[in-house]
């Protein structure tokens, strides 16, 4: 006040006697008025979405997401919707919907526009697909009914996989673990229809068998199938799924990379299955120069073998019948796509209402052509300063990492400064691809079933090309609209999509504390990945070595097992826990993610200045409340059970409460006391 006085004294002083100058005004900053702005509407939505009566130290999932469960209702298509990846799938695909429905209007010149509108277009006449019927799949229906013995199963097998359908095993592309720079095929257990298992083997879950059964019976009824035949097919093809799944393993077996890797010749692969033909198979698949494969459990491919032998032909011509039907159900007539929603989302995952026609033809588009549509979508929704700050910021999360690891107790010296040189080796993607893929070739017209095949051919030859040729370290596994992101420890890369780069995940306007919570926790989180139970086992080369000092591993191992054995004491529902084996992974990801999150904040606020109170909240306490509010989440009970056995995430409450009663850090920011819900005296500590 005193200097205000002093410079009004000294302006008059220099003008007694005349009018005062005019003083200018200074220029309005825009940017700083919309963080303004952005500041003020995000205090009200972090107030309503809290429960304020909850406190924080008593279950901070409840206290951040309290709000929001009053006054959300889960929409009738879904059966699970989390906060901020839901808002922003929501968004994307009407951004989605309103590009390809332009292109129909008017495509103007353009290739790509007419290609992808007159793939919207068919896959949007519902009239000519209920026309079409069962039409469509005659002719996959008249290859299988032309196999007459075992000996002609492989070649089939094959021309099926070669379409995207694996019967009776599980194949895919991918680098060679211990030559992570060539691609090779991989062998994995496969062909049940179901979940898990667990669905055809326990008896928890007999009731669901017998729908599936029943169901079954159904579609080939709407196939043309007379009812006493369709009623006996459902039962062979199920007899089929049970005797698959009792030869599988559990889904917590096939995430160790050391013991999945069993990387054999040609010969090798036929001597481990004799009665399984595999020159025909490959040759039918279009690989038949394919000289190794990773048989990722042999003696589920052994066992296969024999299984194969012992069931009957017949059975098998049904079961492929099956597992055609299956796949394209979604795609075909009302009653038939109905039916098949009736079971798999009504029945399985318990939702109310199917999917609206444009969301199913805009993820579809997606699915088989995910950069043709992106290249439109990035134009639209990623703005240009997103990269370099996602960049910035990931650059941060690296650092917080790297100081982090002198302060492990379980660490020594030698392992950290090896988990430095594979860090700096990240690559790390934003937004979407340099180079895209060519779609030029493709050729859409008025037939949705058509366009429907010609999408997954190119996508499926796409994918088979790669077998024994070089990784191509530019390749995205996800589409740019995606809300998500990827840690590629082959690669060793993380990828980023221009989809997740929204709010509230993300915003150039939002505090920085609410980005380093939101999309900074995510960052962290998929850095993570590369050390955890499956990633720590690759070098920054991508290749399956060991890298760690042996003593340390043991203290590495003791620490997620700690992990483990508490979040198997979460319960879903009663009697039904978090399966702590199944989860390790991304529960190392999430107790990681938040506390480098965290720390690169603390840095940021050191050298920045700490960020204003808002919602009552200092800026400390702001990065755990953005951490726990984009995970606000209702599912539906079925959808829970379903993902409590195959999902290797954990529910969102314990991805929220977990990560924060075993860091000490959010405990002191919150003032909880030792003992108290979130701030248990005993913590496990990995990264």
């Amino acid at each position: 006040m005193k200097n205000s006085i002093l410079i009004l004294s000294v302006f008059s002083l220099f003008n007694c006697g005349g009018n005062p100058t005019p003083v200018e005004a200074p220029t309005p900053d825009p940017a700083a008025a919309a963080k303004v702005a952005a500041a003020a509407a995000l205090e009200t939505t972090v107030l309503e979405t809290m429960n304020s009566d909850i406190q924080p130290c008593d279950d901070f999932y409840e206290y951040a997401c309290g709000g929001w469960f009053e006054t959300f209702e889960l929409p009738d298509d879904k059966t699970r919707y989390t906060r901020s990846f839901g808002e922003i799938a929501d968004t994307n695909l009407e951004i989605q919907r309103d590009l390809l429905a332009s292109y129909v209007k008017d495509p103007g010149d353009e290739l790509f526009k007419k290609q992808l509108g007159a793939y919207w277009e068919s896959c949007m006449d519902t009239e000519a697909i209920d026309a079409a019927g069962i039409t469509p799949l005659e002719g996959d229906f008249a290859q299988i009914d032309a196999l007459k013995d075992h000996k002609g199963l492989m070649p089939l097998l094959g021309a099926l996989a070669a379409t995207g359908i694996d019967g009776l095993l599980g194949t895919y592309v991918d680098a060679d673990d211990k030559n992570p720079n060539l691609n090779i095929m991989i062998m994995t257990q496969g062909g049940t229809s179901l979940p898990d298992r667990s669905f055809y083997l326990d008896e928890s879950r007999a009731e669901v068998l017998e729908q599936y059964q029943a169901h079954i019976a159904a579609m080939f009824a709407l196939a043309g199938m007379a009812e006493a035949d369709a009623v006996k097919a459902a039962k062979d093809v199920v007899a089929v799924e049970v005797s698959l799944a009792k030869i599988h393993v559990e889904r917590q077996e096939m995430r160790d990379p050391t013991k999945t890797y069993n990387k054999i010749d040609k010969d090798g692969l036929q001597k481990l299955t004799p009665n399984l033909d595999w020159d025909a198979y490959l040759t039918a698949v279009g690989k038949p120069d394919a000289t190794q494969v990773n048989v990722k459990v042999p003696a589920v491919y052994t066992a296969l073998d024999k299984l194969v032998m012992e069931t009957d032909i017949s059975a098998i011509r049904t079961y492929l019948k099956w597992l055609v039907l299956h796949d394209y159900a979604p795609h075909l007539s009302s009653p038939i796509a109905d039916e098949n929603f009736k079971f798999f989302a009504q029945t399985l995952y318990g939702s109310k209402a199917d999917q609206p026609r444009w969301k199913k033809c805009v993820n579809r588009i997606d699915r088989h052509m995910g950069e043709l549509l992106g290249r439109a979508y990035v134009d639209v929704a990623f703005s240009g300063e997103s990269k370099p700050t996602a960049l910035r910021m990931i650059g941060d999360i690296e650092g917080a990492f790297s100081d982090g690891l002198a302060e492990l107790a379980w660490m020594d010296e030698t392992t950290a400064e090896r988990a430095n040189v594979k860090m700096g080796k990240i690559r790390n993607k934003i937004g979407y691809p340099d180079k895209w893929k060519d779609y030029s070739s493709l050729e859409f017209g008025d037939d949705y079933f058509t366009n429907l095949q010609t999408g997954r051919a190119f996508m499926i030859k796409e994918i088979l090309d790669r077998v024994e040729q070089p990784v191509d370290k530019d390749l995205w596994f996800m589409s740019p609209p995606t809300v998500n992101a990827y840690y590629n420890p082959s690669v060793n890369e993380i990828v980023f999509p221009a989809g997740i780069m929204q709010a509230p995940f993300y915003d150039a306007a939002y505090p920085a504390s609410f980005n380093y919570g939101a999309i900074g926790m995510v960052m962290g989180h998929e850095l993570t990945h590369g050390f955890d139970d499956s990633g720590s086992k690759f070098d920054g080369d991508g290749m399956l070595a060991d890298w760690w000092e042996a003593d340390v591993v043991t203290r590495f191992e003791e620490a997620g097992a700690c992990v483990s054995d508490l979040y198997s004491t979460f319960e879903v529902q009663p009697d039904v826990n978090v399966n702590g084996l199944l989860t390790l992974g991304e529960n190392i990801a999430d107790l990681g993610g938040i506390k480098q999150a965290h720390t690169a904040y603390l840095k940021y606020a050191s050298e920045n200045g700490e960020q204003p109170e808002i919602a009552g909240l200092t800026g400390e306490q702001q990065v755990f409340v953005a951490f726990a509010q984009g995970w606000c989440s209702e599912s539906t009970p079925e959808q829970e059970l379903v993902m409590v056995k195959t999902d290797t995430h954990s529910p969102p409450r314990f991805r929220v409460n977990g990560p924060l009663m075993n860091f000490p850090a959010f405990g002191e920011a919150f003032e909880c006391e030792v003992g108290s819900a979130m701030r248990p005296e005993k913590v496990c500590a990995v990264w």
